[in-house]
């Protein structure tokens, strides 16, 4: 185990023996399995601890990582995260604010340290639930590959790698290692609860599909370590690609020749797209496919001046001989965006409201089994929304903000949160706020378009009926 680690350290991770790494430890047995190898292959390691404050046994934690970097002779760093806040603040689940927070204070102790890279300890197993998930969610190569070995740039640095050097090893494998090496481990109990995606893959899905195949987690594996490789191939034609399409860039923007871009085997084309997508939003996972597609259609099309709205306020825009991806707020300058009067719209289902700055609100109801991928509970699109029809007082209405409205968004298990706030939060645009339209059910707000979805309409398994909302611009200019 330990030459493999070595080797994928040298040749996949690209380190070597002398360099400055930080180590995230949680104390788990992966991340302590991962300290001790690194402290044994002779690294130079500050082991870097996140105290979440989620726990009540948390600062204990904290205290027993430390003690065990202190016997290994490994610089020890720890800090406390407010994970709630952040997720109040910036309307996400608990689970993506700590992972958020995790490894954003990861890669400040890098450069504090001036590491060559930050480590972190995944192994086989997670790889494996990784690539099911993805291919649940009806994901290309791009997700069906899994986590790589060294990424670089990634959501939190463009010259700090990522690197995962215990991809290739088994939970068992790492289990036996720390108890071979009498190392105390922690267990940290939310691992058990299958409330938790993640959680229900590794404890009930999985133990499924090795009903089917014992082997199963090997195949997956393998087929994401294929798949990698075929990955590869198609990114150094995507790096061909945007050097012979892409005219300039800039912040909030980029421009390509719209010809030299369809000339592109379809492959190609949309992983340019993809990585267009990712040049403005880093961090953004899971680009589904109909935003990939809804952008192609369009510049397949016989319109010579049109566009669309792609995913998480990035906007396509055709015109003439090239197109744009530009950010929502880089195109907002010239005021381009939905507006309401200050009267209410009654919204009734299966019909099309015509609003002001050349957009409309597409109503229609829609069966569960309809939806994309059967999930619903939230849109890669920002400007569609399903919701559960059972949960809403038709007709919905449409308006503009009002003094104390609130929301209650997804990820934040039913509490409230101050549109305004929301709006300041999220860099809303300020000539934006005052006429922007909000989708009420009764005095619920249940959606901003574009931004969030109510936690009390979101769509569950028990769903039957589905009202689909659409904000959609109505001219071609």
């Amino acid at each position: 185990m330990l030459d493999r680690i070595a080797n994928i350290l040298q040749h996949e991770c690209q380190l070597q023996g002398k360099n400055i790494l930080v180590v995230g430890v949680s104390g788990g047995p992966d991340s302590v399995c991962l300290l001790h190898t690194l402290n044994h292959l002779g690294f130079r390691i500050i082991a870097v601890h996140v105290n979440h404050g989620l726990r009540p046994e948390a600062d204990e934690e904290s205290e027993q990582v430390k003690l065990f970097a202190d016997n290994l002779g490994v610089d020890f760093f720890a800090c406390r995260v407010d994970v709630m806040k952040y997720a109040n603040d910036a309307s996400v689940s608990v689970e993506e604010a700590a992972r958020t927070l995790r490894y954003r204070s990861l890669f400040e102790q890098a450069k504090e340290y001036d590491a060559r890279a930050v480590v972190v300890g995944h192994n086989a197993d997670d790889q494996v639930e990784t690539i099911l998930m993805h291919l649940l969610r009806g994901s290309g190569l791009a997700g069906m590959k899994g986590m790589e070995y060294r990424t670089l740039p990634n959501p939190w640095s463009v010259d700090i790698p990522l690197v995962r050097p215990l991809l290739s090893t088994w939970r068992t494998e790492i289990q036996k290692y720390v108890e071979d090496h009498h190392i105390n481990t922690i267990f940290d109990t939310s691992n058990l609860d299958v409330s938790f995606f993640r959680n229900r893959f590794r404890h009930k899905l999985l133990p499924a599909l090795e009903s089917y195949n014992p082997c199963i987690r090997e195949v997956l594996l393998r087929m994401g370590q294929s798949l990698r490789d075929d990955y590869a191939l198609l990114e150094k034609l995507t790096d061909k690609a945007w050097e012979s399409t892409l005219i300039r860039q800039d912040k909030g923007y980029l421009t390509f020749r719209t010809d030299d871009f369809l000339n592109l085997p379809i492959s190609i084309q949309r992983y340019l797209l993809r990585r267009a997508i990712a040049f403005h939003l880093p961090g953004l996972r899971d680009v589904g496919f109909d935003c990939i597609e809804r952008g192609l259609m369009l510049l397949t099309g016989d319109k010579q001046n049109t566009q669309t709205d792609l995913i998480a306020g990035i906007r396509l825009i055709k015109e003439g001989s090239q197109f744009w991806l530009v950010t929502w707020q880089a195109d907002l300058l010239g005021g381009d965006y939905p507006a309401l009067t200050p009267d209410e719209i009654l919204i009734m289902t299966e019909s099309t409201h015509i609003l002001n700055n050349g957009w409309q609100l597409e109503v229609e109801e829609e069966s569960y089994e309809k939806l994309p991928n059967h999930q619903g509970v939230a849109s890669m699109d920002p400007f569609q929304a399903w919701l559960d029809a059972n949960e809403l007082n038709l007709p919905l209405i449409a308006r503009v903000r009002k003094p104390g409205d609130q929301i209650r968004p997804l990820g934040l298990h039913g509490h409230s949160m101050k549109i305004s706030d929301l709006m300041i939060n999220l860099k809303f645009p300020k000539q934006a706020r005052a006429t922007w339209p909000l989708v009420c059910s009764g005095r619920e707000i249940v959606w901003v378009p574009g931004y969030r979805v109510s936690e009390l309409v979101r769509v569950k398994t028990s769903t039957s009926r589905v009202i689909h909302l659409s904000l959609r611009r109505n001219r071609t200019t």
